[in-house]
Parts: structure tokens; C-alpha cells; sequence
């Protein structure tokens, strides 16, 4: 299969992840706005803007959760970001925003790491950078920063999808030792798990305005994208048996892949594609029409169409073929 297509749909899903991404990022700069006020972060209280006098103590045992509260002691000991460093933080977010131009972005990450080499949202710059090398086709670099935002902050839910969805891919595995092969495959299996627990914790953060429906839907996209990197795992390592493909492995991947199309308000015809690879190479060639059709269906004018089209015609001539009767011996 083609590789321009694939990168075209990683684009989509980037751009994706950067909007979803910025709910968590508006909470730590507006966190940072807080403690710039001296009233607040002198007396301690913990107070942003609710009203909840006296009960900084509760805010340090997380009853109120992730919506930025602080107590007396979390808001002594926590890193205060400077006017600067939240400027510059919010430069690198807005450029990201736009989606237009990955080298500025690359730029102003790697400024802001050199200028705040101990900020508290430097996992985030890492993960703008990351987003970005993938927007420019350079998966390993993508990989690098996405592994240096992930070390910084590990429930990065951003930065565990990003590498999870990427990790995976005949671009991350070309080349790579088998060794290597099983270590990305197995980091890019729990970055994913990891991700779909956040996900469904009832502490999820919900966006400003945000209703329940939209919430839902915006965790089913997130999920999808998860179960579809998954389904991706398990077809790599189908192909790693020394016999044919692995029947597991490949059983696996037709349910992730089942999975992130039934998740999707509107599935990616990519995963429809993987699905009817996965069926195909297990020998189940009308459930492989029937997933080809679908990714031609949905990815109609574009690219997959095409190679959808094209592997359903391969099928029906495979199963009119098997269906012949054997050829009369003279």
C-alpha cells in the first residue's frame, strides 16, 4: 500500500489531536495566571475564582479534582511559571493552533525548552514538536520528541496518542531490528491502554460549555483513534510468524479494527482498509469485501478509494476462482 495516502490521514488525526489538546493546556495556563496574583498566592487559600475560602487543605487532597485548585502546601511547592514563560508558552500554542506552518512550531519549541528548561509545561512544547515532525513526514523525530514529552509528564494523554498511533506504522518499523520492532510495538500497546483508561475515568476534563453528548463524542473519537493504533499492533505482529500470518494476532487486530469503526461518529476509511487487510490475510474474503467496500464508500474521491476498488476486484476474482470446479483429467 501506498504511503501518501497514510500520511495524508495522520495529518487529519494531528490536527485533531492538537484542538483536543488545548482544553488541557487553557487549564495549566490559566492556573499559571492565577498564581501570578500576589493577593492569592500569598494568602494561600487556594481561592480561583470560586469563592472557596478555607479549604485549601481540601484543594491538596484532591477533592477538587483537576480543576486547578491548589492548597496552601501544593501551591508553595509547586513551580510558579513566570509572566515570560507562560508569554512564550501561549506563542508556541497559538502558532500550533493554525496547523500552517510545523517549522515555526519546531522553532518556538525548541526555544522555549532552551529559555524554561525546568517549566512545568515543557512536556507540552515537546509534544507541540512532536505534532509537528509528523506533520512533515519525519516519523523519527516525532517519535524523539514524543518520547521526551512522555518521560516529562507520563499521563500526557495527548503525547500517549500521538506515539501510539505512530509507533506502529510501516514507517516506525522500516528498518527497525526485530528487537526494536517488538520494544515500539509493545510501548506503542501500552501507550495506548494507558490512554483509553484515562479516557474513561470519570475525572476526563470536561471543556467550557461542553455538554454531555459532546463530551461523549469527543471521547469516542479519541478512543477510536486508540483502538485503531492498537489494531495496528496486532497486524504488525501478525506478519512475524515464521509459518504465515499469526491467526491470533491477526483475530486481534479485526477487533480493534471493528472496534474504532463502530466507536466513530464518522469512521476513518483507513481503519476500514486495515480491517479488510487483516480479514483477507485470515482467509475470510467476503468479510474483506464487505471492509473494503465500506473504505471505498466512505474514502470516496480520495486516494483509498481506489485501493479499495482495487483490492475488491483481487477478492472476487480469488473467490469466483475458488469456487471452478477442478478441471476434468483427459
Amino acid at each position: 500500500m501506498a504511503n501518501h495516502w497514510e500520511r495524508s490521514a495522520a495529518k487529519v488525526l494531528r490536527t485533531l489531536m492538537i484542538a483536543i489538546a488545548w482544553t488541557v493546556l487553557a487549564c495549566g495556563l490559566a492556573l499559571a495566571g492565577v498564581k501570578q496574583q500576589p493577593a492569592q498566592g500569598q494568602q494561600g487559600q487556594g481561592q480561583q475564582g470560586q469563592g472557596q475560602q478555607g479549604q485549601g487543605q481540601q484543594g491538596q487532597q484532591g477533592q477538587q479534582g483537576q480543576a486547578g485548585q491548589q492548597g496552601q502546601q501544593g501551591a508553595s511547592t509547586a513551580p510558579q511559571p513566570t509572566k515570560q514563560e507562560a508569554d512564550d508558552f501561549e506563542a508556541l500554542r497559538s502558532e500550533a493552533s493554525t496547523g500552517l506552518d510545523p517549522d515555526r512550531v519546531i522553532q518556538l519549541a525548541t526555544d522555549f525548552e532552551k529559555k524554561h528548561p525546568n517549566s512545568t509545561m515543557l512536556s507540552y512544547a515537546d509534544m507541540f514538536a512532536a505534532s509537528a515532525y509528523q506533520l512533515k513526514g519525519d516519523v523519527e523525530k516525532s517519535i524523539e520528541y514524543g518520547e521526551k514529552s512522555i518521560k516529562l509528564k507520563p499521563d500526557n494523554l495527548m503525547t500517549l496518542i500521538i506515539l501510539a498511533d505512530l509507533l506502529p506504522t510501516p514507517q516506525a518499523m522500516k528498518g527497525a531490528s526485530a528487537t526494536d520492532k517488538d520494544k515500539r510495538l509493545a510501548e506503542a500497546e501500552k501507550n495506548a491502554n494507558d490512554a483509553l483508561q484515562m479516557i474513561a475515568s470519570p475525572q476526563f476534563p470536561k471543556q467550557p460549555n461542553e455538554t454531555d453528548d459532546q463530551l461523549k463524542k469527543r471521547k469516542d473519537a479519541l478512543s477510536s483513534d486508540l483502538h485503531s493504533a492498537l489494531g495496528m499492533v496486532h497486524l504488525q505482529r501478525s506478519s512475524e510468524g515464521l509459518t504465515g500470518p499469526d491467526k491470533e494476532e491477526l483475530g486481534k487486530a479485526e477487533q480493534e479494527y471493528k472496534t474504532a469503526t463502530a466507536t466513530a461518529e464518522k469512521p476513518n476509511p483507513q481503519d476500514y482498509f486495515r480491517l479488510g487487510e487483516a480479514y483477507s490475510m485470515d482467509g475470510k474474503v467476503d468479510e474483506a469485501i464487505d471492509a473494503f467496500t465500506k473504505a471505498s464508500q466512505t474514502g470516496q474521491g480520495g486516494p483509498i478509494q481506489t485501493y479499495a476498488d482495487q483490492k475488491i476486484e483481487d477478492l472476487k476474482k480469488r473467490k469466483a476462482a475458488a469456487s471452478q470446479p477442478p478441471a476434468k483429467q483427459p
